[in-house]
């Protein structure tokens, strides 16, 4: 891997530092990959149709088109900077169809039913309660009987205790510092390269038209939030699969 310099138009090495520093950020994330594509075979077998909710440049669908061999993967993303990262980087995957859409949009069940699986990683904080849950209606449409659905998330509790706060705390305190990390392996200096990249201009307008500043929203859903819009979407089954600190994943089963 190069400075970020050199990683202009060089769609593999983009894909590539976008995974060091999102690992950099979330120690666990590679294990919460693996609980949720375990998770996927052994609910679903080896040959599922996968909706991939909030998927980036595809770092979970190529985790599971590899993984589990007859696998087919709708990947759902919003930002069109990532979509065409991971457009170019994953061309040779043919199983994983990337689609431009706003999970926020109520008319995401034109994206077919039957699937046997929903995920998704560090993506549905974006979302507000009211949003959150159009989108379980949605899903329940969309996953076929006992159809599973996986989200792995830094997902808080509605009244967070001393412990939580801790566990918040520890976790935080295991990523490695920005200043120890050459650019590319940073949030900022990913998007300052990504910025100055020719080829990703056009990409890059586009997103600043549509605006991705963070939500800090007061309305932004809890732990318990989704647990009941899980249920009130017809989801007869919701629990924590698997949690390190306060990151969580959360699975239902339709």
């Amino acid at each position: 891997m190069g400075r970020v310099a050199d990683l202009t138009n060089d769609w593999h090495a983009w894909l590539q530092s976008w995974e060091l520093q999102q690992d950099r950020m979330m120690r666990g994330r590679e294990e919460r990959f693996t609980v949720i594509v375990d998770a996927v075979r052994i609910h679903c077998g080896e040959s599922p149709r996968v909706l991939d909710l909030g998927a980036g440049p595809g770092s979970l669908a190529a985790r599971l088109v590899r993984a589990l061999p007859g696998a087919s993967v709708v990947a759902v993303e919003r930002d069109p900077v990532v979509l065409e990262v991971g457009r170019h980087a994953l061309e040779a995957e043919t199983r994983i169809r990337f689609v431009e859409r706003d999970l926020a949009d109520p008319g995401l069940v034109d994206l077919g039913s039957g699937f046997d699986a929903a995920v998704s990683t560090t993506a549905l904080h974006w979302l507000d309660r009211p949003q959150l849950g159009r989108l379980y209606r949605s899903l329940g449409a969309m996953l076929r009987p006992r159809g599973l659905f996986l989200n792995g998330d830094h997902l808080q509790p509605r009244e967070r205790s001393a412990i939580d706060h801790l566990a918040t705390a520890i976790g935080e305190g295991r990523a490695v510092p920005d200043r120890d990390l050459p650019p590319e392996q940073t949030w900022d200096g990913w998007w300052e390269a990504i910025e100055a990249d020719p080829g990703l201009a056009s990409a890059v307008a586009r997103r600043r038209v549509l605006g991705f500043e963070h939500p800090h929203h007061p309305d932004q859903p809890s732990l318990e939030d989704h647990e009941l819009a899980l249920t009130e979407a017809g989801f007869s089954c919701v629990g924590i699969l698997w949690q390190r600190f306060d990151d969580r994943v959360l699975a239902a089963m339709r």
